[in-house]
């Protein structure tokens, strides 16, 4: 994976090196007098980073210019590290050796700290901060500062980037239904724009269909191929392969094995650096699709995930705030899953994009009432309007199932597992985890730092 790994020393030296090569992600470092940048994103353009610029003028530049990213900017003694709205490029910090560390990979850190990993147990993988003792995360579209000489983790600031409503306020449907349209068009015109081929992850339901449609629109038929997962146990195929046949695009069914997900797993949780059940569950067939359309050659991939979130996908009882109030929670919370981690994606060149999880789409769909969300007891009522523009009815107002459910992940796992007893699941899981952190992270190697380098990325 091409991440990276800063070592920022009170003295004022600051060095960076690299972790891994892959060519869906770019790692940017620009060294500007005393000041130090280092951007990891998927980059969209070839737009340079503004020199002797203020940290709101490198978010916008970043903004403009990735399609998700993290950052961090080493300046006067103190260090600001932001990630994008989604965290959907994990970044962390901690302290070690007498300097301040910041990376993409917690697990790089571990060996620099002086001292065994601690990882959060089996039920709960989160500790407070991160998932490995003395390793925090940059929260989801903040900016956090902290000092480089310092003995404790304490920021000096943290604020948030991107303004989103505190509380939804859109009530009107035909306002919501046309800005929906509007900013999830617009997002899959922004990433798809410039790629000779698209590939998109098709289910059938409305939030993948609706991207391959929209795809199909920005790009033509001919430049989309689709790809459905299935497994032994449950699979999507004649949903999936009904609408690639009425957008024209070239379609591909694969089929997952629990054998695979087995061989598959150690190098899920070291990528994604998470051991939660569910959430390898869910990012499980995305992985298998990356390893299976792996070539020498970057490619670009679209994802329809993130709609159920913002959209309310799972429905909800107890009146509208409830409905809200579990938008923002569920938003969080996956956030802080690693489930948007690049790592394992970009190992195989890819570049995973996901169009409701931009900047644009998540403000929109944040700002909306759950009456619209979930109406007539109809969830993501909004986003099923919208699509019904775009799509077929039937796969607009087809009824909900979750990622993983289409594939029966939680029968692949028991069986990869050897059990279907959710605490033995954790259990094993956690014990592989173990094993691969308390051996260290990716492997950082030392590179030229003292001029601006493009690694993984478009020259």
């Amino acid at each position: 994976m091409a991440g990276f790994l800063l070592s920022s020393l009170p003295g004022g030296d600051t060095e960076v090196e690299l972790l891994g090569e892959g060519l869906g992600m770019d790692v940017t470092v620009r060294r500007d007098g005393a000041d130090v940048l280092v951007v990891q994103g998927d980059r969209l353009g070839d737009e340079e980073p503004p020199r002797q610029a203020e940290l709101a003028e490198l978010v916008a530049w970043a903004e403009r210019t990735r399609s998700r990213y993290c950052a961090v900017l080493v300046r006067a003694g103190r260090a600001t590290l932001w990630s994008d709205i989604g965290a959907t490029c994990p970044l962390h910090w901690a302290r070690g050796a007498g300097a301040l560390l910041v990376g993409t990979s917690a697990g790089a850190m571990l060996p620099r700290l002086g001292r065994p990993a601690v990882l959060g147990d089996a039920e709960r993988a989160l500790l407070p901060g991160g998932r490995f003792a003395g390793v925090t995360a940059v929260p989801a579209n903040s900016a956090v500062t902290v000092v480089v000489d310092a003995y404790d983790d304490v920021p000096v600031s943290v604020h948030r980037l991107t303004p989103l409503a505190d509380r939804p306020s859109v009530t009107d449907p035909d306002e919501a239904v046309r800005t929906v349209r509007s900013v999830l068009g617009g997002s899959v015109s922004r990433l798809a724009a410039g790629a000779d081929e698209i590939a998109v992850s098709l289910s059938g339901g409305v939030d993948s269909s609706t991207v391959a449609a929209l795809s199909v629109l920005e790009a033509g038929a001919s430049a989309v191929r689709t790809y459905t997962v299935g497994t032994p146990y449950g699979d999507e195929f004649a949903q999936a392969a009904w609408l690639a046949d009425r957008l024209g695009t070239k379609h591909e069914e694969v089929l997952f094995g629990p054998d695979q997900l087995a061989a598959m797993l150690p190098g899920m949780i070291r990528a994604l650096e998470t051991w939660d059940v569910l959430t390898l569950q869910i990012a499980a067939p995305a992985c298998f699709l990356q390893d299976h359309i792996a070539t020498g050659s970057r490619q670009v991939l679209l994802s329809g995930y993130g709609a159920d979130l913002l959209f309310a996908g799972l429905g909800g009882t107890g009146g509208e705030e409830t409905v809200e109030r579990a938008v923002v929670a569920q938003t969080a919370a996956t956030a802080r899953s690693n489930e948007f981690h690049p790592a394992f994606a970009d190992a195989r060149h890819a570049a995973v994009r996901h169009p409701y999880w931009s900047r644009e789409v998540m403000a929109a769909a944040l700002d909306i009432r759950g009456r619209l969300k979930v109406r007539a007891g109809e969830a993501k009522w909004v986003l099923r309007s919208a699509a019904a523009e775009v799509l077929p009815a039937e796969v607009a107002w087809r009824p909900k199932r979750g990622i993983h459910e289409g594939t029966a992940m939680s029968r692949m796992f028991a069986v990869a597992l050897g059990t279907d007893d959710p605490a033995a699941q954790a259990g094993r899981l956690y014990a592989m985890a173990t094993e691969i952190f308390g051996d260290g992270g990716p492997e950082a190697g030392r590179r030229d730092a003292d001029r601006e380098r493009r690694v993984g990325g478009m020259e």
